[in-house]
């Protein structure tokens, strides 16, 4: 019998999807997108029975929206903190209950629905905090930080929808609202935004202590504004938000503005930014139509920018973007198309008598987009980098 030691298994690579889960909950997102949009065409063609103004708003947030959150933080988080991948069973168990919370906000008790969601939200929490034990971890950077508290912030809010809990006054019902739908995605866009945007201008993120300090006062003035809001001052609300936009721009990404755009996805990462800007404006002109404007906001705004980014990390993550040509006409096409939808879809609250037409058109037009995205990018998601020499 041998005296000599055993070499200890060495454990399999996870497959491609697994270390990289953004693989899988693209798609996913997409799918949820479109869905909740063809309700509003569904609905009035007598397809649909529920009338999908609840449904609608939390597909397209918590299904489109998280699902591209947890992608992105999934993929980048265990790889700024140096930990080992996701996995096959963390993608798997993740995937399994962001299914199961979008079935439910479709056909079941949206009550339920929101505790799945929440419980979703916090397991993957677990997940990502569990890669911050063991040894030589790095602390993940604010950037990363945002995103990850605000998971942690609308998981309790949703909790306390699902289990009855309500709001004691309307004030507190209205700040919900706006921190479950407007700041679900718009601090994590802000936070990852300060060091992902300049890629799209070939610049470096800026590193200093100006910026840290800027990123803070940022989500500090958002929240603050949600609180005014809630408590009726609609105007000096999205006011901050617009004036925390330019400070976040001025102090966190000045590079993106400076200059002619390098292409056509930085130039559409300048009017998603934009349009976020001209939403707050026009809620503070006309502080009474501020449902309608959020569209501006939601469509021309964080969807094209969620679009822009996965965009970015599917072509980083399979051809490289050295390959990429600089200008693109689908991504023209994409812009536009966004533009005239929130457009579309914010007149059906100004003119009722369009409501029912624009909802139709408005579903129908992104769900082009949707569809224009995957043509781009639905190869690229099912390649790796390492396919070019294979």
């Amino acid at each position: 019998m041998s005296d000599s030691p055993k070499e200890a298994p060495i454990a399999p690579d996870p497959p491609l999807w697994a270390s990289e889960p953004f693989r899988v909950f693209f798609p996913l997102g997409l799918l949820a997108a479109a869905f909740g949009l063809l309700l509003w065409p569904m609905y009035y063609a007598g397809w649909w029975d529920t009338y999908p103004a609840l449904q609608h708003p939390r597909l397209l947030i918590l299904g489109f929206g998280s699902a591209f959150v947890i992608g992105f933080l999934g993929t980048a988080w265990p790889r700024f903190v140096e930990a080992p991948p996701l996995g096959v069973g963390a993608v798997l168990g993740m995937a399994a209950l962001w299914m199961s919370t979008q079935v439910c906000y479709a056909f079941g008790p949206l009550h339920i629905a929101d505790g799945l969601a929440a419980l979703t939200f916090l397991a993957f929490l677990g997940v990502l905090a569990s890669k911050l034990f063991g040894k030589d971890r790095d602390q993940p950077p604010l950037a990363l930080l945002i995103p990850f508290l605000n998971l942690g912030l609308v998981s309790t809010i949703l909790l306390c929808w699902s289990l009855g809990v309500k709001a004691q006054s309307p004030q507190w019902q209205t700040l919900f609202r706006l921190l479950v739908y407007q700041g679900f995605l718009l601090l994590p866009l802000l936070g990852v935004g300060s060091f992902f945007f300049p890629k799209f201008f070939d610049a470096a993120p800026a590193r200093s202590k100006r910026k840290v300090i800027v990123l803070l006062a940022t989500v500090a003035l958002i929240l603050g504004s949600f609180f005014l809001e809630a408590w009726g001052e609609v105007r000096v609300g999205n006011g901050i938000r617009l004036f925390a936009l330019g400070l976040w721009s001025w102090g966190a990404v000045p590079m993106i503005w400076r200059g002619k755009a390098p292409g056509t996805r930085a130039w559409s990462l300048r009017m998603a930014l934009v349009m976020i800007a001209t939403g707050f404006a026009c809620r503070l002109i006309w502080p009474h139509q501020v449902f309608a404007f959020e569209h501006l906001l939601f469509l021309g705004g964080f969807s094209q920018i969620m679009l822009l980014v996965a965009d970015r990390v599917a072509v980083g993550h399979s051809d490289g973007h050295e390959t990429t040509p600089p200008r693109s006409l689908r991504w023209r096409w994409i812009v536009w198309i966004m533009v005239l939808t929130a457009a579309t879809r914010a007149t059906a609250d100004l003119v009722p008598s369009t409501r029912v037409s624009h909802h139709i058109y408005a579903a129908i037009m992104l769900t082009v987009v949707l569809i224009l995205w995957w043509t781009e990018n639905g190869g690229r998601l099912r390649r790796g980098e390492e396919s070019e020499d294979s």
